[in-house]
């Protein structure tokens, strides 16, 4: 998920709630500081500095995050939260998904930003095939029953992941 602008040249901060050994980073790259989300980390912010947030918790606390850590005008991303409080496509907080992908009975719901969200069917040989393209955040009711039915319609019920020996 992503608040704020494009990075542009400002220093970048990279925030985990994580148990994270940061000294075995040969390398941060373009990053410029590391931490984890403590009292520590909010005093060592910087001026106009966009903010990475790895497995942050639950979207309930992600308005608390943006206001301890980030800065007015500036990037605040949120990368691989381990779960969803909602049983839907996305957040319900109002961040933007720049990178979404959640699986669904016979595929995948996909987004990749600036590019559209996509109802995707995952075929019998383990090929995949954009069904429909949404540009706003379709529901996730809509985007299931699309997949599964295209699924059955096209390969009854021999369209199954698991089954052994693929088509």
């Amino acid at each position: 998920a992503l608040r704020g602008s494009p990075v542009g040249g400002k220093p970048v901060g990279f925030l985990t709630a994580e148990p994270v050994d940061f000294s075995e980073i040969g390398n941060l790259g373009d990053i410029s500081r590391v931490g984890s989300l403590t009292q520590k980390a909010r005093a060592e912010g910087r001026p106009n500095e966009s903010i990475i947030v790895a497995n942050p918790g639950g979207e309930e606390t992600w308005p608390r995050l943006v206001s301890a850590y980030g800065e007015p005008n500036c990037p605040f991303v949120i990368m691989n939260n381990s779960y969803s409080t909602s049983y839907d496509v996305g957040n319900k907080k109002g961040f933007e998904e720049a990178y979404y992908l959640k699986r669904i009975s016979r595929g995948f719901v996909f987004r990749a930003f600036p590019g559209p969200w996509q109802a995707v069917l995952e075929k019998p040989d383990g090929s995949v095939e954009v069904l429909k393209e949404y540009k706003d955040k379709p529901r996730l009711r809509e985007v299931a029953e699309l997949v599964r039915e295209e699924s059955y319609k096209r390969y009854a019920i021999g369209n199954d992941r698991w089954m052994s020996g693929r088509m």
